[in-house]
């Protein structure tokens, strides 16, 4: 029997559809629910840094999105009663960025259910091999990072739309 190639591309995209739908399957529908991945992201940062001070600029440093896309996405979370901002006394221009009491009580729930889903995931492998897969994603995830810049504007955050280098591909000639 011939042995297929291993990708890890094909195999982490084939696992993130996985976790998606197990997600997607496993979370009641909620008002209260982020509507995108953004915003989700947007959410789980502010429910880990509540005890500091958010403010749009971290947002977009830690997401490597533009003020842009980071002004939009954080209106339609407050306009759906996620979020809030809030001026500060010292200067008006400067809004943090607070969770609204409803979604931080549901995000608490949605991040005890995501710890059952790592838990399940995890079950079979013990601590040694859970400390070498974390060590493999953050091997992969450096190099993904490196491969982003080359295809970029130096000194820009990634976003997609400011990429001006073209993948050079290989042919393969033993296919």
């Amino acid at each position: 029997m011939e042995e297929k190639e291993f990708y890890v591309s094909f195999a982490v995209r084939m696992i993130h559809n996985q976790v998606k739908d197990v997600i997607c399957k496993s979370v009641p529908k909620s008002d209260l629910a982020p509507k995108t991945h953004l915003q989700g992201g947007i959410m789980g940062y502010l429910f880990h840094h509540k005890e500091g001070p958010v403010y749009q600029r971290d947002i977009e440093k830690e997401f490597k999105i533009s003020r842009a896309t980071a002004t939009n996405t954080l209106q339609v979370m407050e306009k759906n009663g996620l979020i809030v901002r809030k001026s500060q006394d010292k200067d008006a221009r400067l809004k943090r960025i607070c969770m609204t009491p409803e979604a931080e009580n549901n995000h608490a729930w949605i991040e005890s259910h995501m710890m059952e889903i790592d838990r399940r995931m995890m079950q079979g492998l013990n601590e040694k091999d859970k400390a070498q897969l974390a060590k493999y994603f953050q091997i992969l995830g450096a190099n993904l990072e490196e491969m982003k810049q080359e295809y970029c504007i130096e000194g820009e955050p990634f976003t997609g739309e400011n990429c001006t280098k073209k993948p050079q591909i290989q042919v393969r000639k033993d296919v």
